[in-house]
């Protein structure tokens, strides 16, 4: 991806899409899956301790930054409110169990104006699962710039409620 907007909004449509599908149960994200990384002999060193190193489309690569990127959007994503539970670190590691607040919900169910509802278009959630599920990144990335345009397009106090 082009740079780290573009990237943070790739991995906002990924965990929307993942826990959309979870909705309303709290969902324990899988950093791994939403990277497209395996664990591969070389993630768990010989001594065992973890080295980043997962195998990605058939090459072992150092996802180190990359995880730690998704863990930073989703946390950043906790602390703004559009997920509810918990994230945080412990002796297992960066882990996150959450859900979507009503915030993110609502821009999920957003219809885009471009659409004429009458026609029953899909709602920017049903774009965002459709294109996760197809692994269409760039789609993703898309759809989740358009969910959060949408946000700050109406305000960011418009979803809080009085």
């Amino acid at each position: 991806m082009e740079n780290n907007i573009d990237k943070f909004n790739y991995y906002v449509g990924c965990i929307f899409a993942v826990l959309q599908n979870s909705f309303p149960c709290r969902a324990g994200l899988n950093f791994e899956e939403i990277t497209g990384c395996e664990e591969c002999s070389e993630t768990i060193s010989s001594s065992g301790y973890w080295t980043g190193r997962y195998l990605v489309n058939g090459e072992i690569q150092d996802m180190t930054k990359e995880l730690e990127f998704v863990y930073e959007t989703v946390n950043w994503l906790y602390e703004t409110g559009y997920l509810i539970g918990s994230v945080g670190v412990t002796q297992r590691g960066k882990n996150a169990f959450v859900t979507l607040s009503p915030k993110s919900l609502e821009i999920l169910k957003v219809i885009p104006s471009s659409i004429d509802a009458s026609k029953k278009g899909k709602s920017i959630g049903q774009e965002l699962s459709e294109a996760f599920n197809s692994a269409a990144k760039e789609q993703v990335a898309d759809i989740a710039n358009k969910a959060l345009s949408y946000l700050f397009k109406i305000g960011w106090g418009a979803l809080s409620g009085p």
